[in-house]
């Protein structure tokens, strides 16, 4: 082999590791799960939320099906030659009340599981519960949640708990 091809073959491997590598983290993003569970809760309840919502991804996932389907039919109607409003608004408004089955559905399991749990751990969870319902994903506190804790200068708002404005 000469020169030439080795610089080829090694670039080619190494693009390829790159690769594996920014798929292995899709991948596990992916598989995150939506509402995470705080660390502080007790070991019992961190074992039932989590086989809850194992239990409510199963139940919800047809619809989530469903909603796929219906969000392709949207996007036939709107790339269409002829745009025709009536099948617009008709597959917009079963797409959304799809979706709003999803997150009623997703209320009701955690209502059911919220019978269960003990008063502390329900208080420690309530902020993501109703994230989760309010359709908001979870983030580690990038860039966005960073700029919202700071002012337009980056520093924190003075006289203001959590950096929000007065």
């Amino acid at each position: 082999m000469n020169r030439r091809m080795k610089i080829i073959f090694t670039l080619s491997l190494l693009l390829n590791i790159v690769f594996i590598g920014v798929a292995g983290g899709m991948f596990y993003r992916f598989c995150q799960e939506r509402i995470d569970i705080p660390g502080d809760m007790t070991p019992a309840a961190r074992s039932f939320m989590a086989r809850t919502f194992q239990q409510g991804r199963e139940q919800i996932f047809p619809m989530i099906k469903t909603v796929k389907k219906q969000r392709q039919t949207v996007e036939d109607v709107i790339t269409a030659d002829d745009f025709d409003l009536q099948e617009y608004n008709k597959a917009t408004d079963s797409m959304l009340d799809t979706r709003e089955q999803i997150t009623r559905k997703r209320a009701e399991i955690m209502g059911e599981a919220l019978v269960d749990l003990p008063q502390k751990d329900r208080k420690t969870f309530a902020r993501r519960i109703l994230d989760g319902l309010e359709g908001r994903r979870p983030h580690g506190g990038g860039y966005h949640h960073r700029m919202k804790e700071q002012g337009k200068d980056g520093e924190k708002e003075k006289g203001a708990p959590d950096g929000q404005k007065p």
